[in-house]
């Protein structure tokens, strides 16, 4: 019983079968190559790539595996092809794969062993660059047609049904062997196929006729199982049985005794029969049996997908008198009847007992329908039932199928943002996949692109019965489980949104427990505002502010104290020449008539004036002027630097320049340390109020005076009374 995969963007013309290392089927047709991967197909057209000249391989489609299962090679009438599955995508430059691969990249003919390693064969000569074998062919043995190795020895099959078996490591034949008489040329020179099977060795040749051999490599002996007027198309092994595709349906040959039956049509689930030629087959490692036929597509058979029953319409038990016509009913409970000559049997199926079958009445209200002979009837649980001339012949569909586990699921596509990923293809700056989602191992997305959903399909899933267990490690605490029972559901698409920068990984099987995994890593990078390099930056600048700041403050407090300093110092100078100045008034005012230079240095006594000092006799006779005009000013409200000018006969700038020269002082200040002065001297003098010094000395109110005595003395008025008891000039001193 088989089903029909449909594959609306692929090629119904099939040529060749061949199973990829992961699981997958890959078809080669017409137009290129169809892979499947359980759910559905991704179709390769072979117009996107470039074709290499094989001149010394005359046959139809060939598929080859290499490297591990990276690279499918095509051979078909003197050409060669190849798909990188890493990718999905064919050669445009066959020659430097196979350079690349270490093999020649002009063959004459290529061809792949059980291990991936290529051959090539160049000039009758067999090359093997990787194991450092040379082998010359036999010339007189007609074309090389196909190539198998074991286990330290490489088996060579010749156009006239010889056999070569080499030793690897020497280059050297070992023995030589014939599948047919020379006399038998002419039946089976022209094309071979040859696979392999617990170290034996299956053959299907063409030529005028059609045969199949066996060579068992333990007894070193050929065997003819078949010869057949019938053209042989492909060969399939099962475990007691070969097939073989034909242009006439299905040869069975039994490996036990040579039995050979001929199967003209196939029986599908629809319940039709199919009358076609069958391009080719190949039975899976799973057991499924896959067909390729001409112009209609492919079909599989899974050994556990239906129940099959044969009832003899001549069988002792049930006596069924074959007619014409006959006639299928289905009853309520699901139980099919089949009525002929009067005579009705019920088929069913019971979970305990299996299939039953039993002579009964049609049952009241049972649905029919007549068919003719060799007409088939599909119940409404899936089985079919075919009405054949000698026998009625019976599927019925199981329910129960378990999953196979035994293979890691297929991650079949990713999407980003809702957007379908594709290799190599560029998004928002960012190459996510370097290969298809099956075979890449890692990823690393923008920080934006966060929405994710995987797409896992099961390359060996039964009509759609997958279960699949999966997580996102970082995210899911325990695996999640989907379940599907039908073909168009069977695809798990799981879903995550929002998915936060860091590092995770995508894991996904089949069965539960220790089963092959599929597995992906998923790398959501931070923005760069939030990356590590950023966070260092953003250290770096507040050390900067920070030193910056430290600097401009202690910058600042250095001046601030200098300038406190050269201010102190300044009215430090100011308060001796006043000082001088009353004192030489006082003790000498003849002498400062005479001679305006004052005071002489005999006379004084005061450990500050021992210093040098760098005012000239008449800057110091100007500022004693000037400090004179401030005194007899004291009580003259509004007493400016202006009116100072004046009286000095000076411009104010001019005035303002001297003073600054000599005291680093503006004027302002000096005119203010000189109220200040006479301020503190009222103050330990006693006997006025505050606001009465304040008026004495020329303020224009108490709180500036008391302000501006503040930063002079350190503290305000009233505290400077009650800490200085004494004479101004003690106070000085």
């Amino acid at each position: 019983m088989f089903s029909s995969l449909s594959n609306p963007g692929g090629d119904p013309q099939v040529r060749s079968i061949i199973e990829l290392t992961d699981g997958r089927q890959a078809f080669a047709t017409e137009r290129g190559v169809d892979i499947f991967n359980g759910h559905s197909f991704v179709n390769l057209a072979k117009a996107t790539g470039t074709t290499l000249p094989l001149p010394a391989y005359n046959g139809h489609h060939h598929l080859y595996l290499s490297h591990s299962g990276r690279f499918l090679w095509i051979k078909n009438y003197n050409s060669l092809q190849c798909i990188d599955l890493d990718t999905e995508i064919y050669s445009t430059d066959v020659a430097t794969v196979l350079k690349e691969c270490g093999a020649d990249s002009n063959p004459d003919d290529f061809f792949t062993d059980k291990e991936g390693r290529i051959w090539t064969l160049k000039n009758h000569r067999l090359q093997q660059p990787e194991l450092g074998v040379y082998i010359s062919i036999d010339k007189t043995a007609g074309p090389l047609l196909d190539l198998a190795a074991d286990v330290g020895k490489v088996y060579l099959f010749y156009g006239n049904g010889k056999m070569d078996c080499h030793d690897i490591a020497s280059a050297n034949s070992i023995y030589s062997s014939y599948a047919f008489p020379r006399d038998d040329f002419w039946k089976f020179a022209h094309t071979s196929l040859v696979v392999e099977k617990d170290s034996v060795f299956y053959q299907i040749r063409n030529g005028a006729l059609g045969g199949l051999f066996r060579f068992d490599t333990h007894i070193k002996k050929w065997d003819k199982l078949l010869e057949t007027n019938i053209r042989l198309n492909t060969l399939a092994i099962a475990d007691s049985a070969a097939l073989i595709s034909t242009n006439q349906g299905l040869l069975s040959v039994n490996l036990k005794n040579g039995a050979a039956s001929h199967i003209p049509y196939i029986k599908t689930r629809s319940g039709n029969m199919l009358a076609s030629e069958i391009s080719t087959i190949r039975i899976g490692e799973d057991g499924t049996t896959w067909l390729g036929l001409l112009n209609r597509g492919i079909f599989r058979h899974h050994p556990a997908e239906f129940r099959h029953l044969s009832i003899p319409k001549h069988h002792p038990d049930y006596i069924v008198h074959a007619s014409p016509a006959s006639v299928f009913s289905e009853c309520n409970d699901g139980t099919v009847t089949i009525s002929g000559n009067g005579i009705t049997y019920s088929v069913a199926y019971d979970t305990a007992h299996g299939i039953k079958v039993t002579e009964t009445d049609i049952p009241a209200g049972a649905s029919t329908g007549e068919y003719g002979n060799a007409s088939s009837f599909v119940s409404s649980n899936g089985s079919i039932f075919f009405n054949e001339p000698e026998s009625y012949e019976i599927f019925l569909r199981n329910d129960t199928i378990p999953c196979d586990g035994s293979t890691a699921p297929i991650i079949a596509a990713l999407l980003v943002n809702g957007e379908k990923i594709s290799p190599l293809g560029t998004y928002d700056g960012n190459v996510i996949l370097n290969r298809i989602p099956a075979r890449q191992r890692h990823i690393e997305l923008n920080h934006n692109q966060n929405f994710l959903t995987f797409e896992v399909s099961a390359p060996r899933a039964v009509d759609g019965n997958a279960s699949f267990f999966y997580m996102l490690e970082g995210i899911d605490r325990d695996w999640n489980v989907f379940t599907s029972d039908n073909i168009r559901t069977s695809l798990l698409k799981a879903s995550y949104t929002a998915i936060p920068p860091g590092n995770y990984t995508f894991r996904v099987k089949t069965s539960p427990g220790d089963s092959p995994e599929a597995c992906i890593d998923v790398t959501i990078k931070a923005p760069w505002w939030a990356t590590g390099m950023a966070f260092a930056f953003y250290a770096a600048i507040l050390i900067a502010l920070a030193a910056t700041g430290l600097r401009l403050y202690t910058r600042h407090t250095e001046r601030r104290i200098a300038a406190e300093q050269r201010e102190r110092n300044l009215l430090e100078r100011i308060r001796h020449l006043i000082e001088e100045v009353d004192r030489y008034k006082t003790e000498s005012p003849a002498t400062s008539e005479t001679n305006p230079s004052f005071p002489p240095a005999e006379n004084n006594t005061d450990e500050d004036s021992q210093a040098p000092d760098p005012l000239s006799d008449a800057d110091r006779r100007f500022i004693a002027k000037a400090v004179e005009l401030v005194e007899k000013n004291l009580d003259t409200p509004g007493y400016s630097v202006e009116q100072l000018s004046k009286d000095l006969c000076m411009e104010r700038t001019g005035l303002y320049r001297k003073l600054t020269a000599m005291l680093d002082q503006s004027p302002s200040l000096f005119i203010r340390d000189i109220r200040l002065r006479n301020a503190a001297r009222l103050l330990q003098e006693g006997g006025l109020s505050i606001t009465e010094i304040a008026e004495a000395s020329g303020f224009s109110s108490t709180s500036y005076m008391s302000k501006c005595f503040q930063e002079r003395y350190g503290c305000r008025p009233s505290d400077y009374v009650r800490r200085h008891s004494v004479t101004p000039l003690q106070e000085n001193a």
